[in-house]
């Protein structure tokens, strides 16, 4: 069987028996086809197919998304009912006040830094992260602004690149799983 292989982009018309008008300022044509006023996907708009296309051309799911710093913000306010055992280590303590002094330290209130192997600091270079500002919800954010950087889409062609993301992506999942 063969594929049929169209030259053009296809709109099917999405027409519920009713007759609508474009909803283009201006134009009188009919409105056929639909496309989403916002996120909710639950309004739409009727255009004909001439501006069904250029609206669909404009159009960003993500326009309205909360930027990274609100989104830390609001992960920082949940609560998380995890476990503070590190099974391989022992407790993980944090004497952020400083009420036991040297003691505080043994116990790894200041040596967060053998919690991390050499592969896992090898991670945390191509992460381009510091052992001490390492946090589940920094990885997160970090990861997002170099997927960005990186990605073989943003660079087309681009070698380097693609292989940075490959790094960057099994760098992510390594410490991913070791932070969560």
């Amino acid at each position: 069987m063969r594929k049929v292989q169209r030259s053009k982009k296809y709109f099917a018309p999405q027409t519920e028996d009713k007759e609508r008008k474009c909803d283009h300022p201006g134009c009188n044509k009919a409105g056929e086809y639909r496309a989403p006023k916002d996120r909710s996907l639950k309004e739409y708009y009727w255009f004909c197919l001439k501006h069904v296309q250029e609206y669909n051309a404009k159009w960003n799911y993500y326009a309205g998304e909360i930027p990274d710093e609100e989104e830390s913000e609001k992960s920082r306010m949940r609560f998380s009912f995890r476990s503070k055992v590190r099974y391989k280590h022992g407790y993980n303590f944090k004497d952020d006040f400083g009420f036991f002094g040297e003691y505080g330290e043994a116990f790894g209130g200041a040596q967060e830094e053998k919690y991390f192997s050499a592969e896992e600091r090898k991670c945390l270079e191509i992460m381009e992260l510091k052992i001490s500002e390492v946090s589940l919800e920094s990885l997160k954010r970090q990861y997002k602004k170099l997927a960005k950087k990186y990605h073989p889409d943003a660079n087309h062609g681009d070698k380097e690149a693609e292989e940075k993301f490959k790094q960057l992506t099994n760098a992510y999942s390594l410490l991913l799983a070791k932070l969560s």
